[in-house]
């Protein structure tokens, strides 16, 4: 049975990274993990070892001959491994060779990879207006958590289809790629810079630096900007001014600091500087690489005294989602495919026609019933976890009016979540040939983050024992039953909670709650809802209690208790049934060190139930707070039983069975 909360790690204070054989490898708040990411996106492969790429030609004929009348393009990128496991040890061992080559070294010779935790990733297709446009449903759009996959559709005139094809076949470099931005998650101290941008000196650099177009615009691709922004750093033209003091102990990352305010700010402003599909000079017949060749981005001033000096204040304070991007050229993407990757349609008979399904890591596979109402046979696809696509070539002499439909069913990868099943219809000439299917539409998510508040200050860095067990569920009419997870919290171990949204917008209800041992002392939470418009929410563990916080920020300016107000505790008494009795009396506690034994003579466990841990694909656990034992860890068959106890501290007395499972339960009022 697959869970579906999962621990996040973030990079480290420090920001240590290692630019290493077209990755990027970063040091995570745990010494024995290094975090990895693609320096660039590339195709991704299907289970046959294909190339997820497509390429249509389209013909007309006219008088004797065929003259290209335009094109399409669908291909699908990744920022995943495609190693196999004995290629993917290899990879790992030229990077600990290469980090200890080119320093800092990591803590250990044999640390742990595990990919870079990104969100809010926005993919897009850049290209030449005079080469073809993109298909805004698959551009500027959230591409999902990381490795997973994300699909295009580019619609290309005569020019770009002539381009695109001598691409594949090696004889040019069209103006075309992918840009990727994404937000990855980083731990940082308490402390703000100002970045200036001087635009005189800044104009200055950029016109010596750059290349020159025919009319006068700097250009360069996002590497070479990149490089220059980081001259522009050291030689004080982005000029970073910090706002307070950090503290003694953190005084030797300030550099890095430095780099990372600049580079947030280059992120920040980038779009307001440079235009990332600029008007070029169109390319002529038989000569497609361009004015550009490849993807790059245009110095939007041709004079120092169009720009002025730029102000951007920056703010950073505890776990803080960063901002990065990667991209690679139309050149570099195709370099591994063929002639196999190309078709030629006569456009007055035949049209293709597509199914795009976007990946996700809660999806297992996805089955689609498609047909055609002439033309084409109908198809049943099966997609797997990473998505893909699919092309058909439909055939009719009213191609406009050919009528597609499809059914789908969505399966995910936690057995608890239901089957969705979609569908829909529509004619060509409404763009009906193209099925567009995203999973990761049907999930709510949430990052639910730890802290621990001292003298009314967030500290960081806590014991190793101080951790939480956080508690989830989620109710809604779709569901035959309620999902719920146990999962293991602590403030340098986030996790994300993901639950099956309903296909049709009704909304159902999330809650969370949480108990453990911090500082030596349990505490325990009420539960409380989890609004669904929230990107986070936060655990805040003080002195006395647990407050759960909903709010879009971790740490405001102010003081900690504008974090929330404080959560009110539940107040009613649980009703329990079924296995479970009540009874009045006091019960006794037996002597001290031993466990009491029943009249029956099975085994007796007295004392305060604290906390249901529901575990994936096992029993869930009651933890029970005795007098003479400390925490015993009960198992509990029913969870229907364990739900109906799993509201407030309440005595119990519990029968175990000769597998020390739960028996009975009796609540004592």
């Amino acid at each position: 049975m697959s869970t579906f909360l999962r621990e996040e790690l973030g990079v480290a204070m420090s920001g240590v990274k290692w630019d290493v054989a077209g990755y990027k490898l970063w040091q995570s708040t745990r010494d024995d993990i290094i975090l990895f990411s693609p320096a660039q996106p590339r195709l991704a492969k299907g289970e046959n070892g294909r190339y997820q790429a497509a390429l249509t030609q389209f013909r007309q004929q006219t008088e004797g001959t065929y003259k290209i009348t335009g094109g399409s393009s669908i291909f699908t990128i990744t920022s995943a491994l495609q190693f196999d496991a004995r290629k993917f040890e290899e990879v790992k061992q030229q990077w600990i060779d290469e980090m200890h080559a080119v320093g800092p070294a990591p803590a250990t010779r044999t640390p742990r990879f595990i990919p870079l935790n990104v969100q809010k990733g926005e993919a897009q297709v850049l290209i030449n207006p005079v080469s073809g446009k993109h298909n805004q449903a698959h551009n500027d759009i959230n591409i999902g958590t990381p490795g997973g996959t994300n699909s295009f559709l580019v619609e290309l005139t005569e020019l770009g289809a002539q381009e695109w094809v001598q691409c594949i076949r090696g004889d040019g470099a069209p103006p075309a790629g992918v840009k990727v931005m994404y937000e990855y998650l980083r731990m940082m101290p308490d402390v703000g810079a100002e970045v200036v941008v001087h635009g005189e000196r800044m104009f200055r650099h950029i016109s010596a630096a750059l290349d020159v177009s025919y009319d006068g615009f700097w250009y360069g691709g996002s590497a070479k900007i990149e490089a220059e922004w980081e001259k522009m750093t050291r030689n004080g033209t982005v000029e970073v001014t910090f706002i307070g003091q950090l503290p003694p102990e953190l005084e030797s990352i300030r550099q890095q600091l430095v780099s990372t305010f600049a580079d947030q700010a280059r992120t920040q402003l980038f779009n307001s500087l440079f235009a990332p599909k600029p008007d070029v000079k169109p390319a002529q017949a038989g000569n497609t690489s361009g004015v550009f060749g490849g993807a790059n981005f245009a110095f939007k001033y041709k004079k120092a005294e169009e720009i002025t000096d730029l102000k951007q204040t920056i703010k950073f304070t505890g776990w803080t989602w960063l901002k990065a991007s990667m991209d690679a050229d139309l050149t570099t993407l195709f370099a591994e495919l063929d002639d196999s990757y190309i078709t030629e349609v006569n456009t007055q008979l035949s049209f293709p026609a597509s199914i795009v399904i976007d990946a996700d890591p809660m999806l297992e596979n996805v089955a689609i019933s498609w047909s055609a109402s002439e033309g084409k046979g109908p198809e049943a696809p099966v997609f797997g976890a990473d998505g893909g696509n699919a092309v058909y070539t439909v055939t009719s002499q009213r191609p406009d009016d050919v009528e597609i439909r499809y059914n789908a069913k969505v399966n995910f990868v936690p057995s608890s979540w239901p089957v969705i099943v979609t569908a829909g219809k529509g004619v060509t000439a409404q763009g009906g040939n193209q099925v567009v299917i995203k999973p990761a539409s049907w999930i709510g998510r949430h990052m639910i983050f730890m802290f621990v508040e001292e003298n009314g200050q967030i500290k960081m860095v806590t014991g190793d024992e101080d951790y939480l067990v956080c508690n989830v569920s989620y109710t809604g009419k779709h569901l035959p039953n309620p999902i719920r997870a146990s999962a293991r919290i602590t403030a340098f171990e986030p996790i994300e909670f993901s639950y099956p949204l309903s296909p049709d917008g009704a909304l159902g209800e999330a809650k969370f709650s949480a108990f453990g041992v911090v500082g030596g002392k349990l505490r325990r939470s009420a539960e409380q809802r989890i609004n669904f418009d929230e990107e986070a929410v936060f655990i805040l563990v003080n002195e006395t209690d647990i407050k759960l916080v909903s709010q879009s920020t971790v740490f405001p300016e102010s003081e900690a208790n504008s974090l929330g107000a404080r959560l009110k505790r539940a107040g009613a008494r649980a009703i329990i049934s079924g296995n479970a009795t009540t009874e009045t009396q006091q019960p006794n506690h037996g002597k001290p060190g031993k466990t009491p034994e029943s009249g029956n003579g099975l085994k007796e466990i007295m004392g305060t139930l604290i906390g249901v841990n529901y575990i994936p694909g096992a029993d869930a656990e009651l933890l029970v707070d005795t007098s003479y034992d400390g925490v015993r860890h009960i198992r509990v068959r029913d969870r229907d039983l364990a739900d109906r106890l799993d509201d407030e501290r309440k005595r119990v007395r519990i029968q175990l069975d000769e597998q020390s499972c739960a028996a009975s339960i009796t609540v004592v009022l």
